[in-house]
């Protein structure tokens, strides 16, 4: 059974929907008009720029005296031909700089390698040396004592007899 309430609920949401729906389509009249006079304002910019626009030149050569524009095209073409010469070699010439250039670049990197690596071997052998040296030292600052006939007859025999020959 259908009762008031469910009949006044469903009108109030028709007239929900239908004020939404009215002003969806004023908002859309608003953009059409919108448009419509953007689209006006883009056609009169097209015909002004059109209007204002200086008629094209035609793609024509004109040539007074064939002989003497000739002699002279070709004395250009020849200027030209010996700058480009001229620029190729220079660019042949650059090139093969910039490839000796890279080749040395590479033998010092490599020589650069190398003394390192002799600098490292020359570091470690000093400080071997160092040490050695350093190990004497303390053996000449041991004082050794002399033998005695006490602790040692054989060697302070030998001593003896070598200090007396």
């Amino acid at each position: 059974m259908i009762t008031s309430s469910d009949n006044s609920h469903e009108a109030a949401q028709l007239e929900k929907l239908r004020t939404q729906l009215s002003t969806d389509i004023e908002a859309m009249q608003q953009k059409e008009a919108s448009l419509k006079e953007y689209e006006q304002r883009l056609r009169l910019l097209v015909e002004h720029s059109q209007s204002n626009r200086p008629p094209q030149a035609s793609n024509q050569y004109f040539v007074t005296s064939p002989a003497a524009d000739r002699t002279e095209l070709d004395a250009e073409w020849e200027k030209y031909e010996r700058a480009h010469a001229l620029l190729e070699a220079a660019r042949r010439g650059l090139c093969d700089d910039r490839l000796a250039v890279k080749d040395r670049e590479e033998r010092v990197q490599l020589r650069e390698t190398e003394v390192a690596r002799r600098e490292a071997w020359l570091k470690n052998r000093e400080q071997e040396l160092v040490a050695l040296a350093e190990a004497k030292a303390r053996e000449q600052a041991v004082v050794k004592p002399k033998p005695t006939f006490a602790s040692s007859p054989f060697l302070a025999a030998r001593n003896l007899l070598s200090r007396h020959s």
